[in-house]
């Protein structure tokens, strides 16, 4: 049975261990799609498997309860914890094969922008379809039973984080960049699991300057009261920008303009302009309702929001659409492009955003 939705309760090893035991075929499946998208010999996964210790070790330093869970979901699978650390840097993975596909779209509205001033944000979640299977993701409500926190987490199984928002009213989103920095640090899963523990954008901002990073990424971090940010983080520098009320993010550089454009998505303007024209052409009226058709837009198709196979990128596709009502505490994901499939609302037991 493919679940789509499960609730773990408990530490963090816990709930890890219940994630293991519930998604243990669907971690098994992501696991081998993996494995059979990099080809690598036994030689080429040692190797690695030596690079991912060192991440972590890092992740054991800055962010313990990460580390935690998935050594929790080793043992609730009964998977190899060396599979799980595979999974987990398998992001890391593709950046040192440079197997890039066009990547993600991002907004987020407050204030002005929107329909009663509440937060409003979304993105879709592009992958290739030759390396991820969409029918076995999973969105995870987490319940940490020695306080009141919860986080609705949508994630590929085995793999801590991708997406998610906490009912403090903090929600995450993150997009590719590169500037062609590596260095040792926390991995990219690791970081969006971490932060999604952070009950404020305060935090979570102090977090993600605390934190060395291992590759480049941009998070879009929103919350209930105190707004939207943007940051552009690189191994060697971090960048923010905190708009007035209307945040969009592609696959380039929208901050660190002196930084090098390193990444390789051939859509990524296309896509900005889409969902910049959308987004102001409903200022003022923005919901939930309209984010869901902001991440159906097919202007400039096929180098659209909604992404579909094209002959230019024919193994690139959006396999998760999600939109996060912070004014409700709600989250709405649509397992596939916004256009094709049904959004699902998924809730808090307790709100306090």
């Amino acid at each position: 049975m493919i679940h789509r939705y499960i609730e773990v309760t408990g530490s963090a090893f816990e709930r890890g261990v219940k994630i293991g035991e519930v998604l243990k075929m669907q971690i098994e499946t992501n696991l081998s799609s993996q494995k059979l998208f990099y080809k690598d010999s036994t030689e080429i996964i040692t190797k690695w498997l030596e690079k991912a210790q060192v991440y972590l070790d890092y992740t054991e330093k800055f962010a313990p309860d990460v580390a935690a869970e998935m050594r929790g979901v080793a043992k609730g699978s009964g998977v190899d914890f060396q599979e799980i650390l595979y999974l987990y840097t398998v992001y890391e993975r593709s950046f040192f094969d440079e197997l890039i596909s066009d990547k993600c779209t991002s907004f987020a509205a407050k204030g002005n922008a929107t329909f009663d001033g509440s937060v409003i944000c979304g993105q879709t979640n592009d992958e290739r379809l030759d390396e991820y299977r969409s029918e076995v993701d999973c969105v995870v409500h987490h319940h940490d039973s020695e306080s009141d926190f919860e986080s609705l987490i949508y994630s590929h199984p085995g793999i801590p984080a991708y997406m998610g928002m906490n009912n403090y009213g903090l929600a995450v989103m993150w997009t590719y960049i590169d500037n062609g920095q590596r260095k040792e640090g926390v991995p990219t899963a690791g970081i969006i699991r971490e932060l999604l523990n952070k009950k404020s954008l305060k935090e979570a901002r102090e977090y993600l300057y605390s934190v060395p990073h291992a590759v480049p990424n941009q998070f879009s971090l929103s919350h209930t009261t105190e707004g939207i940010a943007s940051f552009e983080c690189f191994p060697n520098k971090i960048y923010e920008h905190e708009p007035a009320d209307v945040m969009i993010h592609a696959n380039h550089n929208s901050i660190a303009l002196e930084e090098p454009e390193e990444g390789g998505s051939k859509t990524s303007h296309s896509r900005f302009e889409a969902m910049e024209a959308i987004v102001s052409e409903n200022y003022g009226i923005i919901d939930a309702e309209l984010g869901k058709q902001f991440l159906a837009n097919h202007r400039n198709f096929p180098k659209s929001v909604c992404n579909h196979p094209s002959p230019e990128h024919p193994l690139s596709k959006s396999l998760a659409s999600m939109v996060f009502d912070l004014g409700k505490g709600e989250m709405h994901l649509a397992f596939g492009n916004a256009c094709e499939q049904p959004f699902y609302t998924y809730r808090f037991k307790q709100w306090f955003g």
